[in-house]
């Protein structure tokens, strides 16, 4: 007899292993807090190795311009913003809002963003003026 999920070469049934798979790529999201006492968003997403992302983000944010980023495993900017805006990269998500440009101008931070991709952690701050 089958045990729930298995086919009779005792691999996992496919609906099943996409399911866990949809099912474990919910869990990725965190919320953690920041030194500048707001909330980041920190989201791993997966590589896109076949060129073509499943994920859609959008640049009206800093979280997604860093998950941009973190697909693509480069730094960058990718519009969406009026005002001013540092994206970097590191081992932590301490250490990439530490890298983004301006940080350490003092301007107020009014949104910001990590996550991780290509085994590196990847950030956007958006500053007020």
């Amino acid at each position: 007899m089958f045990t729930d999920g298995q086919t009779a070469g005792g691999s996992v049934h496919p609906f099943r292993k996409e399911f866990v798979m949809r099912f474990l790529s919910l869990l990725v999201v965190v919320v953690a807090s920041t030194a500048v006492g707001q909330d980041v968003i920190v989201a791993t997403t997966r590589g896109c190795t076949s060129g073509r992302c499943s994920m859609v983000s959008d640049t009206s944010t800093a979280q997604g311009v860093a998950e941009i980023q973190a697909r693509q495993g480069r730094v960058g900017h990718h519009g969406g913003n009026a005002g001013y805006e540092g994206c970097g990269s590191g081992p932590t998500p301490q250490a990439a809002l530490a890298n983004c440009c301006y940080s350490r101008n003092g301007w107020p931070v009014i949104d910001q963003g990590v996550a991780f991709g290509h085994g590196r952690w990847f950030a956007c701050r958006r500053y007020g003026r």
